[in-house]
């Protein structure tokens, strides 16, 4: 209200919030009553200002109404009124914990694993060109040799000679 530039707009905010009756004509009455309308932006901000004044100034009178409420387990509203105060006073809260984990998956590695695993389960080659196309198992199958050619190439070789053992018999044990 202080930033309304004169009294006559003050007034009139006064008029319309306290001093007229809910409804049809009110914003006129208090217009009126003041000396003119409310088509300007620095009346309307007032009057949401003396508003929430006025309504923040009966809020003991309703704190007092609700306790009331509550003191009187026989009104129709009791339990309403328990609900109202119990879902104000500790509102039930919820909490998710969300644990996304992402990873970057190489295609061609993937399809090459798919391609090893229908090897071993036996899959026909004609389901195989099925599933990845006719150049998609060539193209696979010519990575699948590089990649065991690289395999190869890395892998370590142990020398050493291989001598047979024949098992010893036991003598009477079972004969």
């Amino acid at each position: 209200m202080k930033a309304l530039p004169n009294d006559r707009q003050r007034a009139f905010v006064e008029y319309y919030v306290l001093s007229t009756k809910p409804g049809y004509g009110a914003q006129v009455t208090a217009a009126r009553r003041a000396g003119y309308g409310m088509q300007d932006e620095q009346i309307q901000a007032a009057i949401i200002e003396a508003s929430r004044k006025v309504l923040r100034g009966m809020a003991p009178g309703a704190v007092r109404a609700v306790h009331n409420l509550i003191n009187d387990p026989a009104h129709k509203d009791h339990a309403r009124a328990l609900d109202m105060v119990l879902s104000r006073s500790d509102p039930i809260t919820t909490h998710q914990v969300v644990d996304v984990t992402h990873r970057h998956v190489d295609a061609e590695q993937e399809a090459l694993e798919e391609l090893r695993a229908l090897r071993t389960l036996g899959v026909s080659r004609e389901i195989m060109i099925a599933q990845f196309g006719g150049n998609g198992l060539a193209r696979l199958e010519a990575a699948e040799a590089a990649d065991n050619a690289r395999r190869a190439q890395d892998a370590k070789v142990i020398e050493g000679e291989a001598v047979e053992i024949e098992p010893e018999r036991q003598e009477g044990a079972h004969g």
